[in-house]
């Protein structure tokens, strides 16, 4: 049976991260942290054969998969599916403010995160459409198409991505919080999908 690997790798820290705020379309760079993230995860990777790496579109991610990538093969193709959540005129606010500022949209996104819209934002349900979607045909392809393929992206997408390969609700995606300077496996054999690492932090062959 055909067994394809998708290794799942978070972006590495951005001044967002560090200053715990609500950020998702914003651009942000890896902090030096982030890139020391990232080398970590390079390492980790370093005896792994990628036949194809995937990114979100935002500049965090890509600086992520360059570390992780050969330098003989700096090409990578870029899916806007895999971007994080829009928060709209919440980003880069810290919940405090967005509370004070934004009163009655916080306590609907409070009381039902799932059927919620950040101001001026994405909809929730909106977001986990277009992470159902990929999920889906990243499923067919694993299938299909043997081999171990790179993801880099964000820590909402790959929670719902894999709460999604394996048939669960939107909310388990918090089931599954993919951590900075850790890589992830899940296993696809003819479409059934197998986590195999969860947060590793040592070498993978």
């Amino acid at each position: 049976m055909s067994l394809s690997r998708f290794i799942l790798v978070r972006h590495g820290e951005t001044t967002g991260n560090r200053d715990c705020l609500f950020y998702g379309s914003t651009d942000l760079p890896l902090t030096d942290t982030g890139h020391r993230q990232a080398a970590a995860v390079a390492d980790y990777l370093k005896q792994v054969h990628i036949d194809s790496v995937l990114t979100s579109g935002l500049l965090r991610a890509q600086q992520t998969a360059e570390h992780i990538i050969s330098p003989d093969r700096k090409a990578h193709t870029s899916e806007p599916q895999l971007n994080e959540m829009d928060f709209g005129d919440w980003e880069m606010c810290h919940f405090s403010e967005i509370a004070t500022r934004f009163p009655t949209d916080w306590e609907s996104w409070i009381n039902d995160w799932q059927n919620a819209t950040p101001t001026n934002g994405e909809p929730f349900p909106v977001f986990a459409a277009r992470v159902q979607a990929l999920a889906d045909t990243l499923r067919q392809q694993g299938t299909e198409n043997p081999g171990t393929h790179l993801i880099v992206a964000h820590k909402g997408v790959l929670g719902l991505m894999i709460a999604r390969w394996f048939g669960l609700p939107a909310d388990a995606m918090w089931q599954f919080p993919c951590e900075q300077d850790s890589y992830s496996v899940v296993e696809c054999r003819a479409g059934f999908m197998t986590l195999s690492v969860f947060n590793g932090r040592s070498p993978y062959t």
